[in-house]
C-alpha cells in the first residue's frame, strides 16, 4: 500500500505528464467539438487524459480511475484516481492561460489529495488531508473577510446565468459585495484557497472531477465547496466555493430570501 505521500508525489508527476500534451497544442484557437451534455472537448482533452491513464497503469494498476472524458474504471483497490485533463476547455481553445488540469485520489468515498496544475500560467496548488494546502512553498489559507459587503465575488459568465432565467439574482449578489469578476472553472476556485477572491459560483453543471482537486484543496486552506442549492456537492449541481465565512449571507442575497440556510 502506497503512503499518500507517495501518491502526492505521483500526481504531481501526472500533472507534468498531461503538461507535456496539453502545453505544446496551447496558445492557439483551436476547434472544439460538443459533447452529449453540450460541454466543449478538444482532441487534446482526451489525449492528455489518456496519457494519465496510462502512466497510472504503470505505477497504481489495482487503482480506479474516474475521468470526464472516459468514464469510470473502478479498478480492485477501493481506490479511485479522479482526473479533469482541461478544466475550462474553453479558455484552452481561445488560447487564454486560465485552465487547469485536475489530479485527486478518492479513497472509499473520502477525497483525501488533490492537484489542481495552470501550467500555461506557471501555478500549481496540492493538498493533501491533514496536510494543508500548498502554491509551490506556500501555505494557503482563504481570506478572513466574514462580510459580503467587503467580499470579491467571482461568477460563471453572464450569459450561463441568462439561460437559466437567473440574471437577476446574479445582480442581486455581485451589487451586494465590494467587487465582481466573471471568471470560473477551477482557476477561480484556486483563487478563492488562495485569499486572492471570496468565493466563486458557478452556472453550469459540474461533476465529481470539477470538484474534486479543488474541494482538498480549499478544505485545507480553510474554505467550503458545496452545491447553490445543497450544503454539499453532487453530480450535476452547480458550484458554490468560498471561504466559508459568509455562506448564509451569500445565499441569502442570490435567493432574494434572508430564510435560506444550507451550510
Amino acid at each position: 500500500m502506497s503512503s499518500l505521500h507517495d501518491d502526492l508525489a505521483l500526481a504531481q508527476h501526472l500533472a507534468d505528464v498531461a503538461a507535456a500534451v496539453t502545453l505544446p497544442a496551447f496558445g492557439r484557437r483551436l476547434d472544439v467539438e460538443l459533447k452529449a451534455d453540450l460541454t466543449v472537448v478538444t482532441q487534446v482533452d482526451a489525449a492528455a487524459e489518456r496519457a494519465v491513464r496510462e502512466t497510472l497503469r504503470e505505477h497504481r494498476p489495482d487503482d480506479g480511475v474516474l475521468g470526464e472524458e472516459e468514464g469510470l474504471d473502478p479498478g480492485t483497490s477501493g481506490r479511485v484516481w479522479v482526473l479533469d485533463p482541461i478544466d475550462g476547455t474553453r479558455m484552452y481553445a481561445e488560447g487564454i492561460p486560465l485552465w487547469t488540469t485536475l489530479i485527486a485520489l478518492r479513497e472509499g468515498t473520502d477525497l483525501v489529495l488533490g492537484v489542481a496544475d495552470a501550467p500555461a500560467s506557471a501555478l500549481r496548488q496540492h493538498a493533501t488531508r491533514g496536510g494543508g494546502a500548498w502554491e509551490i512553498d506556500r501555505r494557503l489559507a482563504v481570506s478572513p473577510v466574514d462580510r459580503l459587503a467587503d467580499s470579491f465575488v467571482l461568477h460563471a459568465s453572464v450569459e450561463e446565468f441568462a439561460a437559466l432565467g437567473e440574471t437577476a439574482a446574479l445582480e442581486r449578489l455581485v451589487t451586494s459585495a465590494r467587487g465582481s469578476r466573471g471568471m470560473a472553472d477551477a482557476w477561480a476556485h484556486l483563487m478563492v484557497a488562495r485569499g486572492s477572491a471570496e468565493a466563486i459560483i458557478e452556472a453550469a453543471p459540474c461533476y465529481e472531477w470539477d470538484w474534486a482537486a479543488t474541494s482538498v484543496i480549499l478544505a485545507e486552506a480553510g474554505g467550503r465547496t458545496s452545491a447553490v442549492d445543497e450544503p454539499a456537492p453532487y453530480p450535476g449541481c452547480r458550484l458554490l466555493a468560498t471561504n466559508g465565512r459568509m455562506d448564509h449571507e451569500l445565499r441569502a442575497a442570490y435567493s432574494h430570501d434572508p430564510g435560506v440556510s444550507l451550510g
